[in-house]
């Protein structure tokens, strides 16, 4: 059953997630920094909410911004709805990118960038033990988290079991994986691919449930991966051969 978490998506900031936050007709107030030289996308941005009749604030002066020096724009949003473990059904014939325990909110965000480019729509994390989805996550993400359906697990052994019954492959990511994932032959089968935290990567428990361990090919001296870019590299090589 679909469900809202308190609060989740409802301040967007930045250009990109806000223009995904209005495609996904989130969107009920924009708060913009107006400045001498407002950009054409600054303009374009506008119109949109103008078009759409959604209510704009504009801050005049800078030491008003109670936002995010980065952005000039931010959106305050219907929450966003995610999913629980038991509505997995909804997803099968779905990609997962499943997360156990990442806990840097710049990988996170990342993660969720490259899942929303390379059609993984389903990003599974575990609903403890893991940095939150908050509105950096949403900045970082670049509109991702407006493209990808948000399903949160209590057991990532229930969930693999789940992934078994919907005939979704489970891989996980590891340097000492016995199949690089390039020479994998997916023939349409739909994927879940399993990253391991930022220190410790995936347990010895998890991965000897999943279907196949798998690694990215790279000189032997090179050390690991960033978990975010490992996850970009797998989910581009599983898109490109699908």
């Amino acid at each position: 059953m679909e469900h809202t978490v308190d609060g989740l998506g409802k301040l967007v900031e930045g250009f990109n997630s806000v223009e995904a936050a209005l495609e996904t007709n989130r969107v009920n107030e924009i708060i913009i920094l107006r400045t001498k030289n407002q950009s054409k996308r600054f303009d374009s941005l506008i119109d949109i909410v103008q078009k759409k009749k959604i209510k704009i604030i504009e801050v005049m002066n800078k030491a008003d911004w109670e936002y995010s020096n980065r952005h000039r724009v931010v959106a305050i949003c219907n929450p966003l709805v995610t999913y629980r473990e038991s509505d997995i059904t909804k997803f099968k014939s779905s990609n997962f990118i499943v997360c156990d325990h990442i806990q840097d909110i710049n990988n996170l965000g990342a993660i969720v960038r490259s899942a929303a480019a390379f059609d993984f729509n389903v990003l599974a994390i575990p609903s403890k033990r893991s940095v939150k989805l908050s509105e950096k996550v949403f900045s970082i993400s670049a509109g991702g988290l407006e493209k990808v359906n948000i399903l949160t697990y209590n057991s990532i052994f229930s969930l693999i079991k789940k992934l078994n019954n919907l005939d979704i492959w489970t891989i996980g990511l590891d340097m000492s994986g016995e199949t690089k994932i390039k020479d994998i032959d997916f023939n349409e089968q739909n994927v879940a691919i399993f990253l391991g935290s930022e220190e410790k990567g995936l347990s010895n428990e998890v991965k000897n449930k999943l279907d196949l361990i798998s690694q990215i090919e790279m000189l032997n001296k090179t050390e690991s991966l960033n978990v975010s870019v490992a996850g970009a590299i797998a989910m581009h090589q599983i898109f490109i051969k699908k």
